[in-house]
Parts: C-alpha cells; structure tokens; sequence
C-alpha cells in the first residue's frame, strides 16, 4: 500500500506568483523613476519663475528711477531729447529714434544703474501738449496755472546673472511750463 501526502511535488508549481511580484515591482520602479523626473522638472520651472522675477524686478526699478529723474527740476527738459548725444546723455532719445524692443542695450544708447542688471532709457514723445480740460480760466480767477505737459515713453531693461531679460515700458508725463 502506498502511503499519499498532501504535499505537491514541485514539478506542478507554475511560477505565476514569481512573475505577478516582479511586473508589480517592475511598475512600481516606473512611477517612482516617473515621480523623480516630475519633480525635478518642476523644480527647474520654480527656478526659472524666480529668475524671470528678478528680472522684472530691476527692469521696473529702471523705470522708477527713470520717472525720479524726469520730475527732479528741470530735467524733462534736458537738451539730450532734442539732440541726441551718446556721450552727455545716452539714455535720451528725441522723438522717433530708437526702438527699444530690437536694438542692442549699450552704454552708447542707454543707462546702466550700477551692476548692468537694470538699464533705461528715455524718449521724449511730445513737447508742449496742452492736458485735456483744462483752462486757466475754468474755476481759477486769474490764477497761472500750468497745462502744458512733455510726454515721454521709458523702457527699462533688467536682467538676471543666469540670462532671463525682462522690458517694462511706461508712459510719463511731465508739467513743461515753469511754475513760480
């Protein structure tokens, strides 16, 4: 009589917990390496935010600066926007010179604020136009008062050491009369 186990011999295994294990493995490695690859993309995408931040940080401290020295006392009208000089003034243009969006940013046609990372320049557009209702006459009794404004268009440049460039552009009016 022979004697029957419930033990299986091993010639009946098939193998497919082994393969299941592995393709589940195989998958997980696929989305960590997936997970890893994201991230560090993301995290070049928040650098490069922060570099084109920064940018445009000093190209609007350009302009600022730019607008400070228009209405400080009498250099809105500076000789530099009716005859342009590199030398004396680069950063003033006259009427219909230089587009600041293609040209090529230079001590000979702009201004540099220090490091070469904040740059303008200044272009007068118009002289002498009177603002839009207003009157010595209307509600002043006799009263001079000034109407007349110099409009002028500023184009800041700021740049990053890791080559991100940003241009902000304003228009900028300022009072073209004396006022005593």
């Amino acid at each position: 009589m022979r004697h029957q186990s419930a033990y299986r011999f091993p010639y009946r295994q098939k193998g497919a917990t082994l393969v299941i294990a592995l393709l589940i493995l195989v998958l997980i490695m696929m989305i960590g390496i997936t997970a890893v690859s994201t991230s560090n993309t993301q995290y070049k995408l928040a650098g490069n935010l922060q570099f084109e931040d920064g940018a445009m940080n000093n190209a609007e401290t350009a302009v600022s600066t730019a607008e400070n020295w228009l209405v400080t006392g009498t250099n809105y009208n500076n000789a530099g926007f009716t005859t342009y000089n590199a030398t004396a003034s680069p950063q003033l243009l006259p009427i219909g010179t230089n587009n600041p969006l293609n040209m090529t940013w230079s001590n000979s046609n702009s201004l540099s604020l220090g490091d070469d990372t904040q740059r303008y320049l200044i272009q007068q557009l118009s002289t002498n136009n009177l603002l839009m209702g207003s009157s010595a006459v209307v509600g002043r009794q006799g009263i001079s008062v000034c109407d007349k404004v110099n409009t002028y268009l500023i184009t800041g440049r700021g740049t990053t050491h890791r080559g991100a460039t940003k241009l902000v552009q304003s228009y900028y009016s300022v009072l073209s009369c004396p006022i005593s």
